[in-house]
């Protein structure tokens, strides 16, 4: 026997009812983001390693897929899709300068060890708004991201939204440097913290600041979260980074989704070219996100184009592994009908079925072998999701067979007869 080739670590083949249910998926999600009025548009799987180098704050360069082409270019697997989709703003919405809405999907690698229980190809959806900086923009993506929840089928899910810049005003007001903001930022992210107050009581800074930046990984929960943070500080651009939270509140009141919504302080993202919002959206019987996002104001500028942005990324495996937890059932389609010959009758088999597919049926031939019983294409036919057999007896006799009401009929195929 040959040696089977299995794929390698990392990544895995999707087949059967699987892959139906998330080609289902894809479609319930897209249609949201039709309903909303964005455009496709599709990146490369792979650019030039600027697209993703560490100026931009994307995915370290060690997980990268990187390699070379034949001029000696290096070039690397998309392992994010915004820096793409910002690269192909900038060339071909140069001039624009009215809101340009995008949404996407394809595949994203990571190359790294340490997203041990993650696949390093993953599917991603996602969303981009160009060219408008209001709490509308982003009000309007967290309001996307709820109605995705609720078309996938989840009932129970909550969308958290931080401010970036209501923690780098008070890095900048205490005067932190890069390396040291980090280790703070990380700090208050994993929510430790006792680190965090640890770290700053080394540092000389006023009661005030101190107070405020000790504060932020327990800064999360409803509305009252942005009233302790106006209290906490008298810097105006964390009180404007406030502000513009207070604003989104209040136009997701219209939509009538501020109960989904959270504030969380300590939302820091290992991304660096968020500038505002970022958010994630969760469920349970999952521990990971299923939707992260946020604002990138700056990032375009890499590319040529001054456009403020905001978007979001679903990862379509971790929504769809949580469904599945849940019990929600994601509908498999059993449409199809085989039409199943003898030989003989192999013409009468590609007319019927060639008149089937004109009029947008999905219709599949297949013979009838010798040394096989009819119950073999019936087992068959539920292995593959068909819905029914068109079984063509003779060329008098004919029956049609639903695989999954075991309803058999006799039906008239004389019109297919020379």
């Amino acid at each position: 026997m040959e040696r089977l080739i299995h794929t390698p670590e990392g990544v895995r083949d999707i087949y059967d009812s699987e892959c139906e249910k998330k080609k289902y998926l894809q479609q319930q999600v897209y249609t949201v983001f039709q309903s909303f009025g964005y455009q496709s548009i599709e990146t490369p799987s792979f650019e030039y390693f600027d697209v993703f180098s560490r100026e931009v704050g994307t995915t370290p360069s060690k997980d990268l897929y990187k390699f070379f082409d034949r001029d000696g270019n290096t070039l690397v697997l998309r392992p994010d899709f915004t820096p793409s989709i910002a690269r192909a703003v900038s060339m071909y919405y140069m001039q624009e300068e009215m809101p340009i809405r995008l949404c996407y999907q394809g595949s994203v690698f990571v190359n790294s060890s340490s997203y041990r229980g993650h696949m390093n190809e993953a599917t991603q959806m996602g969303v981009e708004l160009l060219n408008d900086d209001s709490a509308a923009a982003d009000a309007e993506l967290i309001a996307m991201i709820v109605q995705v929840m609720q078309k996938s089928g989840l009932k129970e899910f909550q969308i958290s939204i931080g401010q970036v810049d209501y923690f780098n005003s008070l890095v900048e007001e205490a005067g932190l440097e890069e390396e040291a903001a980090a280790k703070l930022g990380e700090m208050i992210s994993i929510r430790n913290q006792f680190g965090a107050l640890e770290f700053l009581e080394k540092l000389q800074l006023k009661e005030e600041l101190r107070t405020a930046l000790g504060a932020l990984s327990q800064m999360l929960g409803t509305t009252e979260v942005l009233g302790r943070a106006r209290a906490v500080t008298k810097n105006k651009k964390a009180i404007k980074a406030v502000q513009h939270l207070e604003d989104i509140y209040h136009i997701l009141k219209s939509y009538g989704l501020e109960q989904y919504v959270t504030f969380d302080f300590g939302m820091l993202s290992k991304f660096k070219y968020y500038t505002g919002i970022i958010f994630q959206a969760y469920t349970y019987q999952t521990g990971e996100a299923v939707v992260t996002g946020g604002r990138y104001n700056d990032l375009l500028e890499h590319f040529g184009k001054r456009a403020s942005a905001v978007g979001f990324t679903i990862l379509m495996d971790q929504l769809q592994s949580a469904l599945e937890r849940q019990g929600i059932r994601i509908p498999v389609r059993n449409c199809r009908t085989m039409i199943l010959y003898a030989d003989f009758l192999e013409n009468m088999a590609v007319r019927i079925a060639s008149d089937h597919r004109l009029r947008g049926m999905e219709v599949a031939c297949v013979r009838f072998e010798h040394g096989r019983v009819l119950e073999d294409y019936k087992a068959y036919g539920r292995r593959a999701h068909f819905g029914g057999i068109v079984y063509l007896q003779s060329e008098q006799e004919a029956f049609a067979i639903n695989l999954w009401e075991e309803d058999v009929h006799s039906i008239d195929v004389a019109k297919y007869l020379l």
